[in-house]
Formats: C-alpha cells, structure tokens, sequence
C-alpha cells in the first residue's frame, strides 16, 4: 500500500510540475498564433524577423528588412512583438520648476567649499 502512494505521489509531483506548464505554454503559443494579424513583428523559429503583411488560413507572409516577403506557416511563429504604443509626452510646467530646489538651493555646495578650504 504504501508503494502504490509513493507512486501516485510521484506521479502528482511530475504533473504539477512538468505536465501542466508545458500544457498551459502550448495554449498560450496557440492562442498567439491564431490571433496573429497584419502589422505584428514577429520572429520565427528559425529566427526570421519581420512584419506580417498577410494573413490567410494557417499561413502568414513576413516581409523582412530587405524588403523581401516570405510566405510561412502559423507554426513557424516563435515570438509576436509587443506592438509598439505611441509615446504619450505630458505637458511641461515650468512654474513647477520654479519652486523645485537646486542643488544649490539646499546649502550642500556650500558645505563641501568650507570644509575643502
């Protein structure tokens, strides 16, 4: 009795840690690749990178930094860059500036003078 729980142990230590993650990270790589769509970088298995120009079916046309279009397999795809978002520049205050203490301000410059001198 006590083999056969040591082995269901085992068992259950090997799925939590080997089995489950793989399963999840394949649903994950799935679902990237289903959801692939013009304009995305991606980089492929072989370590082609590109932008997608077009989607059809199961396969994808990349088309690389030398302007030339390759045709792949959804498969072939092992990372989809992060889309790049517009960089959102907030409005500069200068009044905010006028009240900020330099480092002048606080008295340390002067501090460091009168114990050099």
């Amino acid at each position: 009795m006590y083999q056969i729980v040591m082995i269901a142990g085992v068992f259950a230590i090997m799925y939590f840690m080997v089995i489950r993650p793989q399963k999840k990270r394949q649903q994950e790589l799935s679902l990237m690749r289903e959801n692939l769509s013009v304009g995305d970088e991606v980089v492929t298995i072989g370590g082609i990178v590109g932008k997608v120009t077009l989607v059809t079916g199961d396969e994808f046309n990349l088309l690389t930094a030398n302007e030339t279009t390759m045709q792949f397999k959804k498969t072939a795809v092992a990372i989809v860059e992060p889309k790049e978002q517009p960089e959102i520049v907030a409005p500069v205050d200068n009044a905010a500036d006028a009240t900020t203490p330099s480092v002048e301000d606080d008295g340390i410059r002067d501090q460091e003078t009168e114990i050099k001198e």
